[in-house]
């Protein structure tokens, strides 16, 4: 059964559900959110979506980064 996660949802809710979202997150550059104190704390305003922006990655990439891994992707 693939994983389901959005773009929209907090970074907290989505590690919540899948931990593994963590080793996605650092091979796509979000290292600086991958910490789980940052995640406690950070990641429960910030998403996928914010954090594009903020580190100036295409959001398509996440898509296709996190679909390799067996998710799909909501915007």
């Amino acid at each position: 059964m693939k994983k389901m996660i959005s773009l929209t949802d907090s970074i907290y809710s989505i590690v919540k559900d899948y931990e593994e979202v963590i080793e996605v997150m650092e091979i796509l550059g979000f290292e600086g959110m991958t910490n789980k104190k940052t995640i406690s704390t950070v990641g429960r305003i910030m998403t996928l979506e914010k954090g594009a922006k903020f580190k100036n990655i295409d959001i398509n990439i996440i898509k296709d980064e996190f679909e390799k891994h067996g998710f799909i992707v909501k915007e």
